[in-house]
């Protein structure tokens, strides 16, 4: 199968790409060359309509990683986010209808749930964000899941939770807590909670993610359905905080600073759909990821 990786050279789809290298056929679309062994890259933007005709060009399939990932940013530059996230996506599937893609994997986002009113969150909590980053990626699920009715595109929506690994800049203002945690871990300095750490989250390593997505190329019958993609156990911040000290052997406590202004509480997936229906589990745990990130 030829197969189509938005976002080749980010986090989770240099993993996708990796994964998949030696079963199917890639090309990698990106703004900047991935680098990726087997990988055919294209230097092209999810944004501008002739880059994604070119893209998809005799495509079997797509894998719609790129987006903007940044809940800050997003806040900061609504119509940027926008432009990626939603007419980015639009691009790609009107482009898809009249290829008449086999299938269409839109990596959307558990931020689409906004704070969850029960735990473990299902596939039909209400979707309800509570950022502009949470808002296009509804929106782009929505599209998504709109074309299978009124263009027959063959979609799968994956929601993953919170996902991590090496591969996240640590450079970035907006990393996630793993990697902060550890960058500080690995200079020798207590990592910084904000809040008192009771908060709870679902961590998933990004080659898992791009496991469970192989898994949705393969499987039929599951047109216009919509997964959970985590580890379904939750983790306390301040126990993430811990296991990451102890991991790198540093004699510290964590520090505690103000709660940041709208955190959601408590997250974690109800991964039963996924594991009925999938197959799924995880193969990398939370503390042989948090090794290899401090490695």
């Amino acid at each position: 199968m030829k197969l189509l990786v938005t976002g080749s050279s980010g986090q989770l789809g240099s993993y996708v790409c990796e994964l998949l290298a030696d079963r199917h056929e890639i090309i990698g679309m990106d703004i900047k060359p991935a680098v990726v062994p087997g990988l055919k890259p294209l230097v092209g933007d999810i944004r501008r309509p002739g880059d994604v005709r070119e893209a998809l060009s005799d495509v079997d399939a797509v894998v719609h990683c790129a987006a903007q990932v940044s809940v800050e940013r997003s806040l900061e530059d609504p119509v940027s986010d926008a432009e990626t996230n939603v007419i980015g996506t639009i691009n790609l599937l009107q482009e898809c209808a009249a290829r008449k893609v086999r299938r269409f994997v839109y990596v959307s986002s558990a931020a689409v749930l906004g704070d969850p009113k029960y735990i473990p969150v299902g596939e039909a909590h209400p979707t309800e964000p509570m950022s502009n980053y949470g808002a296009s990626k509804l929106a782009g699920e929505r599209f998504a899941l709109a074309y299978t009715k009124s263009h027959g595109v063959d979609v799968v929506v994956v929601r993953p939770f919170n996902f991590y690994s090496p591969r996240a800049d640590p450079e970035s203002p907006y990393s996630g807590v793993i990697t902060k945690f550890t960058r500080r871990v690995k200079a020798g300095e207590a990592p910084i909670i904000e809040g008192d750490g009771l908060q709870t989250r679902d961590f998933i390593h990004a080659r898992d993610v791009a496991s469970f997505i192989g898994l949705l190329l393969e499987k039929d019958d599951i047109s216009g359905e919509v997964f959970n993609c985590g580890s379904g156990v939750a983790t306390s911040i301040l126990d993430l905080a811990r296991l990451v000290i102890s991991a790198g052997s540093l004699d510290v406590e964590p520090e505690l600073t103000a709660p940041r202004k709208g955190d959601i509480r408590h997250s974690v997936a109800d991964m039963s759909k996924a594991k009925a229906l999938l197959g799924f589990s995880t193969k990398v745990s939370l503390r042989d990821g948090i090794a290899e990130m401090l490695g």
